[in-house]
């Protein structure tokens, strides 16, 4: 009996290892898959079904309460099992949440999008600048004066078309440790720099912002600091911090302005606003921040956007009258003033080359080519060489930007420059003395292509074809880039805010490499482009953010050695091949100075 009894025990735990066995042989190694990467939802929301197959028990989260998973967990099957995705509806702006399904160590994330009433977060930008076009110089002050400095002006935004500004007592400082994005600060700040409020009575000032027509919500924001020297407490205080706007430029309504903290900051960076509501049929809104303490507060990340709901109502006609100059901006090496440089002497483009003079100005003379009306940028050409002009004075700029052509004789005061990335002579800080004959031809190379050469930044045997979610400048003449102060016309961008983006590039048979800049927006994360030739995957990219790569085009960004990228091809033929961005978190990346490298 107790052998008989073994065996029966022997027998249940065979059949039980047997079907232990059977299953894991049937269900396989942990897999996990989604019928779809991402989906789409319309203002109203809704519910969608998608399906997954899980060999193990599964479960799903959101990151966003908008979202809802149906059910959000399950068992291990080989079966496809249906799930639903639902969503709420859209009163704001478009938005995107991710669904993140895990089994074990092993996870897939579903991107859901919807679409809002007001647009995308860009498309409610009237004005934004972060401050950051070019680096204020460190440790050589009068050149970050605003008046003398143009690296400030990083605006982007729909209401540009006629803003001025206004400003007394103000510089743009570089960030560091202190600044915004530094460690003192509460919120994320941008990188760069900053506006200083010093001596005197200071005062910053944007006037004149389009305001979209039918629009009357507003939240203008700043990041802001109060930090004086020497003093046991730096609390914020908007009494002595006043932030005012108007409508006319004239009649100044005073702004209460809250912190995102709650209460205010002491010697730290936070982000100020304030969201009011103008009378209907207001065109236009200018903005002033004036101090009454001196050296003691800075300005960060000013942005005006529209608004998803009303504020506090504005009424103009009880505004104070106060008088706001227009200010010049980019006066030069001469601190902000029109005045003609001194010229140390004439010299022809071989002796200017040879003198490498970089303290003083010389006077040159010769023909003009490659003329880029919107800096002021040509080549200037004489009989013993050609250079590159590739900065204008401000007051000279606006004076000759729209007399100037291609063909004719320009005479200039200029200092010397050697762009070393580019193996260049350059001159720099131009003042333009005359112009004569000329062609009316306004087009032509920019940025430094000269005799019919490529650009650094432009594309060199690479073309391409638009895919899905893909911009150039055939889909949009403005779709440009500003990089390293050269003009880019000829840009490719992938993805939008929420969607992944994708194009062909053509190289002709012999083609090693492919190299290009690359950025991705700023403050997503890296993007990630994929290269592929059929099924072959040729490289997968992670390209870093760029504080340039921001708003709508142009873009005006800031390129360096480190956004350089090569993928290696090796085309015996003419080849096509896919490029695409592959990280849902990130999905915009910009490729600039696509080249076919054959050696």
């Amino acid at each position: 009996m107790k052998i008989f009894k073994s065996f029966l025990v022997l027998l249940t735990v065979a059949g039980i290892l047997s079907a232990c066995q059977q299953e894991v042989q049937y269900l396989g190694v942990p897999r996990l898959a989604i019928s779809e990467k991402a989906m789409e939802f319309e203002i109203p929301g809704g519910a969608q079904d998608l399906e997954l197959t899980a060999t193990r028990d599964w479960s799903a989260s959101s990151d966003e309460e908008w979202v809802v998973v149906t059910p959000d967990k399950g068992t291990a099957s080989l079966d496809p099992q249906k799930f639903t995705v639902t969503v709420l509806e859209n009163k704001g702006v478009g938005r995107k949440a991710e669904v993140v399904f895990t089994i074990g160590m092993t996870k897939k994330t579903l991107v859901v999008s919807q679409e809002g009433p007001l647009g995308s977060a860009e498309d409610l930008i009237v004005y934004s600048n972060n401050f950051d076009k070019t680096e204020a110089v460190k440790g050589d002050s009068w050149k970050t004066y605003l008046d003398s400095f143009e690296g400030w002006r990083n605006e982007t935004g729909t209401g540009l078309a006629n803003i001025t500004y206004g400003f007394d007592s103000m510089t743009a400082r570089t960030n560091s440790g202190n600044g915004s994005a530094g460690t003192y600060s509460v919120y994320e700040g941008s990188g760069m720099n900053y506006l200083w409020f010093g001596s005197g009575s200071p005062y910053f000032a944007v006037k004149n912002i389009a305001l979209p027509e039918g629009k009357t919500d507003f939240t203008l924001s700043f990041g802001a600091e109060r930090y004086l020297y020497g003093v046991d407490s730096n609390v914020f205080d908007f009494n002595e911090f006043k932030v005012y706007i108007s409508a006319d430029a004239q009649k100044w309504v005073k702004l209460s302005c809250d912190f995102a903290a709650g209460s205010m900051p002491d010697g730290k960076w936070d982000l100020a606003s304030s969201t009011f509501t103008v009378p209907a049929g207001t065109s236009s809104l200018s903005v002033y921040f004036a101090s009454s303490l001196a050296s003691a507060y800075a300005m960060d990340d000013l942005s005006l956007v529209i608004s998803s709901e009303a504020g506090t109502p504005v009424d103009f006609s009880k505004g104070e009258d106060i008088k706001v100059e227009d200010s010049t901006v980019g006066g030069g090496d001469q601190g902000g003033s029109a005045d003609v440089p001194v010229s140390a002497g004439k010299k022809t483009v071989q002796e200017f080359i040879a003198a490498a003079d970089d303290a003083n100005y010389y006077e040159l003379t010769g023909t003009v080519s490659g003329f880029n009306k919107t800096y002021c940028s040509f080549d200037l050409t004489d009989d013993t060489g050609k250079i590159y002009v590739y900065s204008v004075l401000a007051a000279s700029k606006t004076e000759w930007a729209d007399k100037i052509s291609n063909g004719g004789t320009v005479t200039i005061y200029g200092k010397y420059y050697y762009y070393e990335k580019n193996s260049q002579h350059e001159i720099k800080d131009a003042y333009i003395v005359s112009f004569t004959g000329g062609s009316g031809d306004e087009g032509g190379s920019v940025g430094g292509d000269t005799g019919g050469e490529k650009g650094e930044y432009d594309p060199d045997g690479v073309q391409w074809t638009l895919g899905d979610n893909a911009y150039d400048k055939s889909s949009s003449a403005s779709q440009t880039a500003v990089v390293n102060g050269v003009q880019v016309n000829d840009l490719l961008k992938l993805g939008t805010s929420s969607k992944l983006g994708n194009s062909v590039l053509h190289v002709p048979a012999g083609t090693k490499k492919i190299g290009f800049y690359g950025v991705s927006w700023t403050k997503k994360g890296k993007a990630t482009l994929t290269f592929t030739s059929g099924s072959n995957e040729l490289a997968s990219i992670e390209v870093n953010e760029n504080a340039g790569a921001t708003g709508n085009p142009p873009y005006t960004m800031t390129l360096t050695d480190s956004d350089w990228y090569e993928v290696e091809v090796s085309a015996t033929t003419d080849m096509d091949i896919k490029v695409e961005t592959t990280n849902t978190s990130s999905p915009r990346a910009i490729l600039i100075g696509l080249k076919a490298i054959t050696e």
